[in-house]
């Protein structure tokens, strides 16, 4: 492999060194553990971390997480740098990574990391390469990417442990981008920048009013007292259970919490 000096493979490498990092922090790479390390937690979002909507793209599970993802940015990252230039795959790959998260947010409540996001927004860009000049797509790419791109949708939706969301709102969020920062595709009897414009805007809308929605839900109280208590926070746990059953007397959880918290305490 010839691995030239490109923001590519400068990110997969920052990808590395964070990963053993974490691994010389916690060989076991706990939930408590990534949430540390700026993971993405609906409870850490609607606290005003907004930080976590990027920093889980330099975050990774286990080895093999890693792997695969870095396979994919040396791959697909190169790929795009080298069409669309160095500022722009920048701005695809990482606006792409925090819409990513911003739909992974408003899809599910468990805590994820990893770069899948900014690399489906690159994938994005493919479609927007091939919508552009399809002629011209075919003559390099052929169809393989594109059946790639949607053996990767399928195989997210049919495993539980793949977070689709991501990927699916990186991939518009790739694709929107591009509409951004690429020219007008010819074919299109409208002004792709208004489209683009337009589904920022739900994605934007979707994302607020999940923020509202969960912000001291009982879900919210759930999963930041857990995290307290793998702290070994015990006193913010138990403040965080009690302010959660006032709010929601009947939350089976977090009475289960509440009753297991006792029954630890005695």
């Amino acid at each position: 492999m010839n691995f030239k000096k490109t923001y590519s493979n400068y990110i997969a490498g920052i990808n590395i060194i964070i990963f053993i990092i974490m691994l010389i922090y916690d060989p076991s790479l706990s939930t408590n553990t990534l949430i540390k390390f700026g993971a993405k937690s609906n409870f850490s979002i609607v606290d005003l971390q907004f930080f976590r909507l990027l920093t889980p793209m330099f975050l990774h599970v286990n080895f093999y997480h890693l792997l695969f993802n870095t396979i994919a940015l040396y791959i697909i990252g190169n790929q795009v740098e080298t069409i669309m230039g160095k500022k722009k795959f920048l701005i695809i790959y990482f606006v792409s990574g925090i819409i990513g998260s911003m739909g992974s947010f408003i899809a599910n409540d468990y805590v994820a990391a990893g770069a899948s996001a900014g690399i489906f927004g690159l994938m994005g860009t493919h479609v927007y390469l091939f919508l552009y000049n399809r002629v011209g797509y075919k003559k390099f790419f052929g169809n393989d990417f594109l059946i790639l791109i949607g053996i990767n949708i399928v195989y997210g939706l049919v495993n539980q442990n793949i977070d689709n969301a991501a990927h699916i709102f990186g991939l518009i969020g790739g694709l929107v981008v591009t509409f951004y920062i690429g020219k007008q595709i010819s074919s299109f009897k409208i002004n792709q920048k208004t489209v683009a414009t337009g589904v920022i805007i739900v994605i934007v809308l979707l994302f607020g009013i999940k923020f509202n929605a969960y912000k001291y839900s009982g879900d919210y109280y759930l999963r930041k007292s857990i995290y307290e208590i793998r702290n070994s926070d015990f006193e913010s746990a138990y403040h965080l259970i009690i302010e959660g059953l006032q709010k929601h007397p009947d939350d089976e959880e977090l009475l289960e919490l509440f009753n297991l918290f006792i029954a630890t305490k005695n």
